[in-house]
């Protein structure tokens, strides 16, 4: 993952693809909540799982072996934006991906009954912003840190 990207950056491989899948994550719920307005309330389950379980995949696969991957002995030389942007990117990603999770798992009955909560379009509110909000700052990392 560490050989150049395919986005003419001087991104890594890994980080161009961690940068392209999470828009297209963001795309797909997205459509879910769209779908969710329309009233079509099975296919939007069905899009906001499929993206959540892709969002995973993407964080474990991806974002964190290349977050692992430098090593603090690498003496990276990082623009002052990257103190505030990176950990705010973790911090929200993790929040996003953790809270989602919990929902999607709500939303598809998977949680014990005195987790259950009511207010259920807060929560898919929320979690929505979060990912929103996490993928937007992870953009602003992606440009402060390679263009």
């Amino acid at each position: 993952m560490r050989q150049p990207g395919f986005l003419g950056t001087e991104a890594s491989l890994g980080a161009d693809i961690a940068l392209v899948g999470s828009v297209l994550v963001m795309i797909a719920f997205t459509v879910g909540a769209y779908l969710a307005l329309r009233g079509r309330y099975e296919a939007h389950r069905w899009v906001q799982t499929g993206a959540a379980v892709a969002n995973v995949l993407l964080v474990l696969g991806v974002m964190i072996p290349s977050l692992l991957a430098v090593a603090p002995s690498d003496n990276v030389e990082l623009p002052a934006a990257a103190f505030v942007a990176m950990p705010a990117h973790e911090l929200l990603g993790l929040s996003g991906l953790l809270f989602g999770l919990f929902v999607v798992l709500r939303g598809n009955g998977l949680v014990p009954a005195r987790l259950k909560f009511t207010r259920y379009k807060l929560f898919m509110r929320a979690a929505y912003g979060l990912y929103l909000a996490a993928t937007l700052v992870g953009v602003a990392v992606y440009m402060v840190l390679y263009t």
